[in-house]
């Protein structure tokens, strides 16, 4: 069985004196409104038994421990909706202390080769403040056709086995059922029927032979990944889609599938079309179909890699980066046509991607990070995702709302909307800059709050010291 090593040294300056106070004072800080793009100096945030008891800027609390915010800027926790931390069995041993490193007080699983049960056990360590570590949803229920893309998959090839794959799901008390790349159209539609009569929430891939449109018709409320939507821009989405049909029915071989899969890249490029992804749009906007874009993922497959010595790369273990090294079955599989084609592809996926932020259609910031997808960082991906998002054209705020507010309110979390407010989990960053003139304060974060448990800049650095150190 799989067991957490979790064997980091977490008595580090007031963290420690944090855990063990049922009180904190944070004063002299300025609140950032990440909804309405306003500041509110010399506030002070009460916080009690993990949260937010009271906040203004004249509080008494004789009994509180006193912590001095110094003027800076104090945004909510942010929010990583798209990663994988149970890929091995000591992941969570430095993906935990590396999304708080960042700042990153709230995460997505979105599939794991851990048995739920034993992720149960590490999500109510976390929030019993036993293990110290972001809030943790475990929504990896991921469903696929047979034989299944990864490891430890529900498999579904049928409608009736897919409403009996979700009914396993509710059972084990997952958060959400997630849809995979192979499913075929009926399974599909019954997953997604099954899943709204249980309550769950529908989320995933787009499958390969589903158009877009027809999930939004479906009601998958979330859509894991960009591409499906620059596809569904292209007048011939309906003839890719019939291509790959009438190949997978005469049992092709799994390289035939990859080959059509890949020459879609080319067909979407010369058939993106304006006014259809408009019009695709809005339907989406329309459902509150959310997105997780992982935009990051394409540095992987261009070459877009860190040093070996930078200080990202020396905090993973010594095993995962020389697997990271090894050929990878992804970039094998690249045609010469997919390599000459990325950069226009990744350029269309981001001008279609600023369309969508235009057009309403709400967006979850997300990485993919994982130990099994190479060069993508927990903690320190979430924050590249936002520049891109910054870059692409979002503004400083409307990145952040990605990261701070859409999460919580999609994942339906009573106590927790982005706001900093009296009730809310005490879920909190403090940052030297002004975060809506520019990100990069996001980078070094001068204290962490995770369910009400602080972490100072010593804390901080005494954890990245740790992470190094292992790292050797």
């Amino acid at each position: 069985m799989f067991k957490v090593l979790f064997a980091l040294a977490l008595t580090l300056g007031i963290a420690a004196e944090a855990q063990a106070q049922s009180e904190m004072l944070l004063s002299d800080v300025t609140i950032v409104d990440v909804i309405e793009g306003t500041l509110a100096p010399g506030q002070s945030v009460l916080i009690r038994d993990g949260l937010i008891a009271e906040v203004g800027p004249d509080i008494s609390a004789a009994s509180a421990t006193r912590l001095d915010g110094a003027g800076r800027y104090l945004i909510p926790g942010l929010w990583d909706s798209h990663v994988h931390i149970f890929s091995s069995a000591s992941e969570p041993d430095t993906a935990l202390p590396l999304y708080l490193i960042n700042g990153i007080t709230g995460i997505r699983d979105m599939g794991a080769l851990w048995p739920i049960a034993e992720q149960q056990a590490l999500q109510a360590r976390i929030e019993s403040g036993e293990v110290l570590g972001p809030r943790l949803i475990l929504a990896g229920a991921w469903v696929d056709a047979s034989p299944g893309s990864w490891p430890g998959m529900f498999l579904a090839d049928t409608p009736d086995e897919a409403r009996s794959v979700v009914d396993r799901i509710a059972a084990e008390g997952w958060a959400a059922v997630k849809a995979y790349s192979m499913l075929d159209e009926a399974s599909y539609l019954a997953l997604a029927e099954a899943a709204h009569d249980v309550g769950l929430p529908f989320v995933g891939h787009i499958p390969e032979r589903v158009a877009l449109g027809t999930a939004i018709d479906a009601g998958q409320e979330g859509m894991e990944h960009f591409g499906r939507v620059a596809m569904a821009c292209s007048t011939a989405e309906e003839a890719m889609l019939d291509e790959l049909r009438a190949a997978m029915a005469e049992g092709a071989e799994l390289d035939r599938v990859f080959e059509i899969m890949a020459s879609r890249n080319r067909i979407i490029l010369e058939t993106w079309d304006e006014t259809l992804c408009d019009a695709m749009l809005a339907r989406m906007a329309e459902a509150g179909m959310h997105v997780s874009p992982t935009l990051v993922v394409a540095d992987f497959y261009t070459g877009n890699w860190p040093a070996a010595d930078a200080p990202r790369m020396r905090m993973i273990p010594a095993e995962v980066r020389e697997a990271w090294g090894e050929p990878d079955f992804r970039l094998e599989a690249m045609t010469d046509e997919v390599r000459a084609l990325a950069q226009d592809s990744i350029a269309l996926d981001r001008r279609t991607f600023l369309m969508a932020h235009w057009a309403g259609v709400p967006i979850l910031a997300s990485s993919d990070a994982s130990f099994a997808n190479p060069y993508l960082f927990h903690g320190f991906s979430l924050l590249d995702e936002l520049n891109l998002y910054v870059a692409i054209g979002l503004t400083p705020r409307e990145a952040l709302y990605t990261a701070t507010v859409a999460p919580p309110r999609f994942f339906g979390l009573p106590d927790q909307d982005g706001t900093i407010t009296p009730g809310r989990r005490a879920d909190l960053v403090l940052l030297d800059a002004n975060p809506l003139e520019g990100l990069a304060t996001l980078r070094r974060p001068q204290m962490v709050v995770v369910g009400g448990q602080v972490l100072n800049r010593a804390a901080l650095d005494g954890l990245e010291a740790t992470l190094l150190e292992r790292g050797q």
